[in-house]
């Protein structure tokens, strides 16, 4: 009788697993047209989801983005470099790892899909800090801030959309809170802002205090979160 109640309690975590594999598996279809050469992409339990990145693409299309930040590179860089070529846009990424080697591997896929002019990769290390604004909950480390600005800096453009899965939590539950107070000033008057990750605790509270501070308005999915400013075509994908 117990594990019979258990089972039952259980129920709503695997529908919702269910609801997410058909999504990412819908997802998926979508992402492979892009690579009709090839047919692998190496995920990782550290990429972002299918469903997500999906919804990255419909933003930057409807929307027109021109000029996107990614903090964490991945293999959501090489599918949005790729996306941006397919469809001719002249939509630019700067994505900022602090990891050398994966640098590396990411650019080598890049070529291997001729979307390498599409990215701008930079590497900042992780270091501690002591500018107030970013140490939020006490949070003293993050990519390295002279790098960070000076690539900021060069944009020519506003950034309209802003991709953050890094970097890793393993200094501080709330190591992903300063992208947004770092970048501010740059933003766009109409932008989206993606933050993976939303089932934790650290980065649930991080996309409120960002919410916040911005005005924007906050949207929770199963695996991530979204704020929108401005006047934006509604982009959320087909669930199934």
């Amino acid at each position: 009788m117990f594990l019979k109640i258990k089972k039952f309690l259980q129920l709503p975590i695997y529908i919702d697993k269910l609801h997410r594999s058909n999504d990412d598996a819908y997802a998926m279809q979508i992402i492979l047209k892009l690579f009709p050469e090839f047919s692998y992409l190496p995920f990782t339990p550290f990429s972002l989801n299918p469903y997500t990145i999906i919804h990255i693409l419909n933003d930057i299309l409807l929307n027109d983005r021109k000029q996107i930040v990614e903090f964490g590179s991945g293999i959501s860089s090489i599918i949005i470099a790729r996306f941006i070529q397919v469809n001719n846009l002249e939509t630019k990424i700067l994505s900022i790892d602090n990891n050398l080697e994966w640098k590396k591997f990411i650019s080598k896929e890049l070529d291997k899909y001729n979307c390498k002019d599409k990215i701008k990769l930079i590497v900042g290390e992780l270091k501690e800090h002591h500018q107030k604004e970013f140490t939020e909950y006490d949070n003293k480390y993050w990519y390295d801030l002279k790098t960070v600005k000076e690539a900021i800096n060069s944009l020519d453009v506003v950034i309209d959309l802003v991709v953050v899965d890094g970097p890793s939590t393993g200094l501080s539950k709330y190591s992903r809170y300063p992208a947004i107070p770092m970048i501010k000033n740059k933003l766009s008057k109409n932008v989206s802002i993606f933050l993976d990750d939303i089932r934790r605790k650290g980065e649930k509270e991080i996309l409120v205090k960002w919410n916040k501070e911005l005005e924007g308005e906050l949207q929770f999915e199963k695996m991530y979160g979204v704020i929108k400013k401005g006047n934006n075509f509604s982009t959320r994908p087909l669930s199934h």
